[in-house]
């Protein structure tokens, strides 16, 4: 070989050495906080933080600390933090964060998948043997718990170390709440919206009975239905919001497609409004009262997702001006929780991380309206045509059968046991059948089957790469449909399911002891929250975890 390629591979060598050396060494192990606290905004895009930074509370100010300004401030910032996973969504988002993994390994690639054993949906965290606590009885799906979700948490681990310590986690959604908990939880509460009441599941409470401070708060709740709300959009906001577009009321559950607002509470829509916010944020500042969380011996971990971000997301977009004043609402929430933190425990005794689930596209009206590419699918009247072109194939089935028995967020899961009963290969024609129907359709991107994954025979680049880390044979679909950019499914006014920027990108933020405060530019994917947080703890990370420590971020 030439001198060239050894001086070349020499300067290649130095380079990745100098790389990996750059953060320098952590000076000893901090000490593990009193508390961990993890913020999830749900559907919260990377540039959220920064369109509307000007309307945040001051870091500090006579009133105590800020919200957004005071975590970015005092934190290791990562702008833009990415979801390594083909369908960004709540159960994926969720599951990776504290387990550190993608879903191919966590078995969380999306919302709800088809049984073929049951023959029917089936939920991320249903759980038929364990009976709801609280709520409705008779909803569907009252039955959760962690089952589904495979491997460790960070909080998990941190128990099976047998280090003491309480990990309480809280959301409006059952999936987020759960899927953050992990299986050693004390206690994960989520809302029903029937009854208006936060519940969990026999999982966490065996009892059968709520922890009587969540009974007060129930009542509070029950006090407080019918009284009147109006929320309105004081000022004239950043100016970043786009005021001229509006949501057909079909996509808004009852609410007026501008502002004023005006709703009772009680209300399925008013937790789709900031009083969601508020019910969850009070909800989590009782449970650091009543279980005394970073107040006894040990690290205790209260975990939150901000759930109301992502339903009033769906309804109006990313540039509404809706959802600039959920974003300011959240800052004041976030605000009231730090106040309370700082007085009981301490931020220096606590690690606070901030992050999303994913992201959020922009609404097709809006994008088509500058001139950019993109549309809707009609996921339902896909679903009709290809049962149709099955059908031709393969002849009818009996009864109400269909050969596409489920889809959902262009996942579309065949019958197996109808298929299967024609031949060995059939299964193999009707996806290719799918397939090709599939990727005639003008949104389409490329369409990837189940055999596909097996031969890992996949689209280049990126998207290629996401979807083998977040396909799970068994419960990801027998034929997945990846949209091109710009384009969604009919159900929402905005939605998230892809792996493009907008839905992948989120912020993460770390503060607290043991980190340098800063604004980084290196590449950090959400994973690598876990590992680092178990750095951090002196624990092994997550039994699934792939991430990185965030090395630079550490003192």
């Amino acid at each position: 070989m030439s001198h060239r390629f050894f001086y070349i591979a020499s300067l290649l060598l130095l380079n990745s050495w100098n790389t990996a050396q750059a953060a320098g060494p952590v000076n000893g192990r901090p000490t593990p906080p009193k508390l961990f606290v993890l913020l999830v905004v749900d559907q919260f895009r990377a540039d959220y933080l920064m369109r509307f930074e000007s309307r945040f509370l001051p870091a500090t100010g006579k009133s105590g600390l800020g919200g957004f300004r005071a975590l970015v401030d005092r934190g290791a910032y990562y702008p833009l933090a990415e979801h390594e996973t083909l369908q960004c969504m709540t159960g994926p988002g969720h599951a990776s964060l504290m387990t550190g993994s993608h879903p191919y390994a966590n078995g969380i690639p999306v919302n709800n998948w088809y049984d073929q054993t049951l023959k029917r949906p089936f939920y991320c965290v249903e759980d038929a043997s364990v009976p709801g606590v609280g709520g409705d009885p008779t909803k569907p799906r009252a039955g959760t718990s962690p089952k589904t979700l495979l491997g460790t948490t960070v909080s998990d681990e941190w128990k099976n170390a047998g280090f003491p310590g309480k990990v309480v986690s809280i959301a409006l959604k059952d999936r987020a709440a759960i899927l953050m908990a992990g299986h050693r939880a004390d206690l994960a509460l989520w809302h029903d919206p029937v009854s208006f009441q936060w519940m969990s599941s026999k999982r966490y409470v065996p009892s059968g009975a709520l922890p009587d401070w969540v009974k007060g708060m129930n009542e509070e709740l029950t006090h407080e239905k019918g009284e009147k709300v109006t929320w309105k959009a004081d000022g004239p906001g950043t100016g970043f919001s786009d005021e001229s577009i509006h949501p057909d009321a079909k996509y808004l559950w009852g609410m007026e497609s501008t502002f004023p607002h005006v709703y009772s509470k009680g209300e399925r829509r008013s937790i789709y409004s900031p009083y969601g916010l508020e019910i969850t944020t009070r909800l989590a500042l009782r449970a650091l009262d009543a279980e005394k969380l970073g107040q006894t011996k040990g690290t205790d971990f209260l975990l939150v997702s901000l759930s109301a971000h992502d339903y009033m997301a769906h309804g109006f977009g990313p540039n509404s001006r809706e959802m600039e004043e959920m974003t300011v609402a959240e800052d004041r929430e976030i605000s009231k929780l730090l106040n309370a933190i700082e007085k009981k425990i301490g931020l220096g005794n606590t690690i606070i991380a901030l992050s999303a689930d994913h992201g959020g596209g922009h609404a097709p009206e809006y994008i088509e309206k500058y001139g950019l590419p993109g549309g809707r699918i009609d996921e339902g009247k896909l679903r009709d045509e290809l049962n149709a072109v099955l059908t031709k194939r393969f002849g009818k089935l009996s009864g109400d059968g269909k050969w596409i028995p489920f889809s959902d967020d262009l996942t579309f899961y065949l019958n197996h046991a109808a298929l299967d009963a024609k031949d060995e290969k059939a299964r193999v024609e009707a996806e290719e059948l799918v397939r090709s129907y599939l990727q005639k359709q003008p949104g389409a991107a490329y369409v990837v089957t189940a055999t596909d994954a097996f031969l890992k025979h996949v689209p280049p680049g990126e998207l290629g790469r996401k979807f083998l880390l977040s396909y799970f044979p068994g419960r990801s679909g027998d034929i997945v449909m990846i949209p091109r950019s710009g384009w969604m499914s009919a159900s929402d006014y905005a939605t998230h399911m892809t792996a493009y920027s907008y839905d992948r990108y989120v912020p993460l933020i770390l503060t607290g002891r043991g980190l340098k405060p800063g604004r980084y530019a290196q590449s950090a994917k959400t994973i690598d929250l876990a590992p680092t947080l178990s750095f951090l703890l002196g624990i092994v990370p997550p039994s699934l975890s792939e991430g990185r420590v965030l090395s630079e971020a550490l003192r």
